[in-house]
């Protein structure tokens, strides 16, 4: 594990325990994000893995890239600059499972100078942040 994931996770483990979390403009719900993507004014990026995407379904319209992946953070942060065009002020919306990945990936991207990129943190299976995606049953692919 490199130095930088384990700080991040150590990050998003830690946080929720202090208090200090993100600032509350980095969040977006669920059907926010859904209105923000049809409106065309951020792409939802489901970060989990392919059989969990075979699982569950990928948000309709949203691109993939895995937040886990051999090459590590610099295979991941290649998927994200060749989404969005080596654009990192394109609006983005990070999404996972529970969202503890879409944490600390957001926090990654921030780092690598993306200045949009937000976070879904009720994932997609639901958190103590919320229901999730597939119980509030918006739409799949």
């Amino acid at each position: 594990m490199t130095t930088i994931r384990m700080f991040l996770t150590l990050l998003v483990l830690v946080l929720p325990v202090t208090g200090w979390a993100a600032a509350d403009d980095a969040l977006l719900s669920p059907p926010d994000a859904w209105a923000e993507a049809r409106a065309g004014s951020v792409l939802i990026v489901d970060i989990r893995n392919s059989p969990e995407w075979a699982w569950t379904g990928v948000a309709r319209g949203a691109a993939r890239a895995s937040w886990w992946q051999v090459q590590g953070e610099s295979g991941f942060l290649a998927d994200i600059l060749q989404i969005t065009g080596d654009d990192r002020t394109k609006p983005i919306a990070l999404i996972c499972a529970r969202g503890v990945r879409s944490s600390a990936a957001t926090a990654f991207l921030k780092a690598q100078g993306f200045t949009n990129v937000r976070d879904i943190g009720e994932g997609m299976l639901g958190s103590a942040a919320g229901p999730g995606w597939l119980q509030r049953k918006l739409p799949l692919e």
